[in-house]
């Protein structure tokens, strides 16, 4: 099975784990969220990064953003509906675009939220179409994340805003390297690699972008990622049972144990979580 095929695979079989472990019909988003001591739980934390990514993007009613890797287009509809912003909201998976367009249509935000089924790598977009790009834990998922990085330069317009929350390899404390458990962990989220923590800031620079910065948010993650792993320690014997009984299937236990190893890998140091923001030259 192909890279590619993998992905569309793990988002359309683990889709009904986000909507009853993750709560994504309360809040329509598959990230981790950003806890602070007025957002502690799960959903208003999810609804809290949506909103420390507008403040980095600095969304005013109007803009245009490209919300690259949309899941279902939760942080989209949460743009359109808090922001007034205007969305281009891209992704390979039509079985995930399917259920984001009829979301939209729903809550009557057809008008604001246009649906794109296109790598963001090579979105066939016009070059610097956009004031804002995002990316909510997807830029994970491209091979070479510097594809993506050239890709966001050539759609921004100039002054326009990248903001890119993230899994980053922790490439600063040379005496952490990978294990079993981590390369365990991405293989089961279908995820090729994580990028440097310091890389992906160094990458930036030379697609051009500046004033690029990174938020190390891993203390406002860790609540989540706890809640995953101690979610999927319980629920594995079951899930197991039910993989034997075939109501569930490998994909989606494969599901279970990145959820119970990526805070195990984040605990030891492994990886940690930032935000990533960078502005096109004016």
């Amino acid at each position: 099975m192909d890279r590619r095929q993998a992905i569309l695979d793990y988002y359309a079989d683990s889709h009904i784990d986000y909507l009853m472990i993750w709560g994504t019909f309360r809040h329509y988003a598959l990230h981790y969220g950003y806890h602070d001591a007025a957002h502690r739980g799960l959903n208003a934390a999810v609804l809290n990064m949506n909103r420390q990514v507008a403040e980095r993007l600095r969304v005013r009613p109007g803009m245009h953003l490209l919300d690259a890797g949309c899941g279902i287009g939760g942080t989209s509809i949460w743009m359109a509906r808090e922001r007034q912003a205007q969305l281009t909201a891209v992704n390979i998976s039509a079985f995930q675009i399917e259920r984001g367009r009829r979301l939209v249509a729903r809550l009557g935000l057809s008008d604001r939220v246009r649906f794109l089924e296109r790598s963001f790598t090579d979105t066939g977009e016009p070059d610097a179409g956009y004031e804002g790009i995002f990316g909510m834990e997807s830029v994970s998922y491209a091979e070479d994340k510097r594809d993506f990085l050239r890709e966001a330069f050539r759609l921004l317009k100039p002054g326009g805003r990248l903001v890119l929350t993230d899994g980053w390899e922790n490439d600063i404390d040379p005496r952490r390297g990978a294990s079993a458990e981590y390369d365990e962990w991405l293989r089961c989220w279908a995820v090729p690699n994580l990028w440097g923590y310091d890389r992906i800031q160094r990458d930036a620079r030379d697609a051009g972008f500046v004033e690029v910065a990174m938020e190390d948010a891993t203390p406002r993650v860790m609540p989540s990622a706890r809640r995953m792993h101690l979610a999927a320690k319980y629920l594995a014997p079951g899930a197991k049972l039910l993989q034997w009984m075939r109501v569930r299937n490998r994909v989606q236990n494969q599901n279970v144990r990145a959820a119970y190893l990526q805070y195990r890998c984040l605990r030891d140091g492994s990886w940690r979580y930032g935000i990533l923001s960078a502005t096109k030259p004016g």
